[in-house]
């Protein structure tokens, strides 16, 4: 590479040139060899060291913060006469082709946060463990002091443990079933994995109990940072974490107790449809059933945890930051090692720019954040810890936590001021899979699959579980959270021994295409957003947004919205104010006019746009999430949801409150608006 100093342009096509698929394949094949649980120092330093080489200042940052280390499991069931009938192997099995497969090559099977219990008890099926699920007692089957068992997904594992306790079950058993795989499963012609893309029937999910949409972290910190050494500052981890033990089984050892509830108490005629799985001679009837044994023994403590926060200096104090975790349940080759590997080649496409003279205008920090699984921990607490600095000076976080899980197409939440910004960095990246054609390309043939009327892809909602929450939902960030994860041909097993090298060169990510494809994503991103004097925001698309989202309100006809409609409206006519003033701006200095002053100006209003959506006491209920116009939903997996607090109203049969935080909602919105046109300071 020739030492000269590189105009944007310049710097972001060499960004997209850059990232080469050896290298990929490298960090892919080297990080996934073996598990890197939370507080791996040796991968922490080894990271450093990698970015240190590059030519970017690299330091490790560490808190003590509280885990849960498994000690003890088992899952037993009796006959009549007190006899072991059954015992769960709680262990996947070695699959002789994937070499990384071995049992104790990752964590046992266990939750993050599960409390310790040993309990016996009735078993009872509660399909997806959501609330409407365990409505059993008014049809006559009753819940209370049963161990239930139920599927994963359509909310969150840590809700569903949530919403047993709240209705007075001592225990939770979860399973992957077949009925979440789509077209690819074993009844439907496919083969598991190793052979085929169906899901291998001793996969096991591990992952965190902690509630993620009421609270993310350390839940013995809520609201500050973790440091070492304020152990005796620490309040105790009440309200965000479950108080009965839970298990996560294979579908494998999940069906004798399936089939012991056959012909017992409701089925899906009586109940729905989707009660019913994809499990042979399953009947999906809920019980009960006769007692099960359920074991859950680990050690909780204050243990260290290291993030690796690099910096790439700028002129200004400004920043982008790029995020990604490198701590992982077992293996961890799609998450979040598929991430990983992306951002060594950003750090080594950076590093190689800084080294011929190049600066961008913001500052980069590169972060690889430890003790994601267990609740977002580590970006939690790092960004209590700068919370002051962060809201003064960071102007977008860009988030990979996995570059692919199987799937070819983009799938994208965040902000709507980074839309613009990602489709036209998108129309630059080169398709994974079709060289005629780039992602944006894929990324809107794949929306116009769901509605043939649309002209542009757009943002889905930011909700929650990944490193992005902090920033959002907290501190009014504009955020990004990228995958490709849409038009999947495989089953991705998430959590498991199987999340492996192996499993991604034979199907997640044949040839390494899309693992290329996001780092030159990422790489030109963080360069376009560091690069230029003004912020490339759109507050115009802010608007659009919530205007889509107004009228897409499931109960809107239950409210008198236009106050909100109105200040919607008024938000936009400011929003599109500011950007043409920032184009006209830009189109100023290009002619060589000095216009620096207006430049400055405009971006510091639109850092202030998302900041403003903050409201200090926070959502209803959960007060540490304090973004009123987006959050996580209070009972849904991970996904967002547009006026969270009135949705919330509304689900408690609260239509004053509703009332009252469609007008706090409107206020936002004019103040927001004032600022943007200059009214305020």
């Amino acid at each position: 590479m020739r030492r000269e100093t590189y105009l944007q342009r310049e710097a972001e096509q060499f960004m997209l040139a850059e990232p080469k698929i050896d290298n990929l394949q490298h960090w892919s094949r080297t990080y996934s060899y073996q598990p890197h649980p939370a507080g791996d120092l040796a991968h922490a330093e080894s990271i450093r060291q990698l970015w240190g080489s590059y030519g970017i200042a690299t330091k490790l940052v560490r808190y003590d913060v509280l885990q849960n280390f498994p000690l003890e499991a088992s899952l037993r069931s009796y006959s009549s006469g007190g006899e072991v009938a059954f015992e769960a192997t709680l262990t996947e099995v070695e699959v002789p082709e994937d070499p990384t497969s071995v049992p104790g090559n990752g964590l046992p099977a266990f939750h993050g946060f599960s409390a310790n219990g040993d309990v016996q008890a009735p078993l009872v099926y509660a399909n997806f463990g959501r609330l409407e699920d365990f409505e059993l007692e008014q049809r006559g089957v009753s819940v209370k002091g049963s161990i239930v068992i139920c599927k994963y997904t359509k909310i969150f594992r840590g809700l569903k443990v949530r919403a047993a306790e709240r209705v007075g079950a001592v225990g939770v058993i979860m399973y992957n079933d077949p009925q979440e795989d789509g077209e690819f499963t074993i009844r439907k012609g496919h083969k598991p994995y190793p052979h085929g893309p169906a899901r291998h029937p001793k996969s096991i999910q591990r992952g965190s109990l902690e509630f993620f949409s009421v609270a993310v972290g350390d839940p013995s910190t809520p609201g500050y940072p973790s440091r070492p050494g304020n152990g005796t500052e620490r309040l105790g981890p009440k309200g965000a974490i479950p108080g009965i033990p839970s298990l996560p089984i294979s579908y494998a050892d999940a069906l004798p107790w399936l089939k012991a509830l056959n012909g017992r108490g409701l089925n899906p005629a009586d109940l729905g449809a989707d009660w019913a799985g994809e499990l042979d001679e399953v009947e999906y009837c809920t019980g009960p059933s006769g007692d099960v044994r359920m074991v859950n023994r680990g050690r909780y403590e204050y243990a260290p945890v290291y993030n690796v926060i690099g910096t790439v200096p700028g002129t200004s104090e400004e920043t982008i930051i790029l995020g990604n975790h490198h701590d992982s349940w077992c293996c961890g080759a799609v998450d979040p090692v598929s991430g990983s590997a992306a951002m060594n080649e950003v750090a080594r496409g950076l590093g190689l720019l800084l080294s011929s003279g190049w600066t961008p205008y913001r500052k980069i920090v590169l972060a690889s954040w430890d003790n994601e699984e267990y609740g977002l921990v580590e970006t939690t607490e790092w960004g209590e810890d700068n919370a002051e600095w962060l809201s003064e000076n960071c102007v977008a976080y860009i988030n990979v936590d996995e570059s692919t899980n199987g799937g070819a197409v983009l799938g994208a939440t965040g902000s709507p001021l980074l839309i613009s910004t990602l489709r036209s960095v998108g129309t630059r990246v080169p398709s994974s899979t079709n060289s005629q054609a780039t992602i944006y390309d894929d990324w809107l043939s794949d929306a116009q699959m769901v509605d043939s009327g649309v002209k542009e892809p757009q943002l889905a909602v930011m909700g929650t579980g990944s490193d992005y929450t902090i920033f959002v939902d907290h501190l009014g960030i504009p955020s990004l959270d990228l995958l490709f994860n849409r038009q999947s041909s495989v089953v991705y097993p998430y959590h498991s021994n199987y999340d492996s090298y192996t499993w991604l060169e034979r199907f997640g990510d044949v040839g390494f295409e899309k693992h290329r494809a996001m780092a030159r994503l990422w790489g030109v991103l963080a360069v376009r957003l560091a690069g230029t004097k003004i912020v490339p925001f759109k507050a115009a698309d802010y608007a659009i947004a919530m205007c889509k989202d107004v009228e897409k309100f499931r109960d809107k006809d239950k409210l008198d919205m236009r106050c909100l409609q109105e200040a919607i409206c008024n938000f936009g006519d400011a929003a599109a104010r500011l950007d043409a003033c920032a184009t006209e701006s830009i189109r100023a200095t290009n002619q060589g006019i000095n216009a620096e002053a207006s430049l400055v100006a405009i971006s510091q209003r639109y850092m202030k746009i998302e900041r403003m959506f903050l409201a200090a006491d926070g959502l209803p209920g959960r007060p540490w999430y304090r973004h009123i116009i987006y959050a996580p939903g209070l009972w849904m997996r991970y996904d967002g949801i547009a006026f969270p607090a009135v949705v919330e109203c509304l689900a408690e049969d609260d239509l004053e409150g509703a009332t009252r935080w469609i007008r706090r909602l409107s206020a936002a919105l004019l103040k927001n608006a004032e600022m943007m046109s200059g009214e305020t300071s």
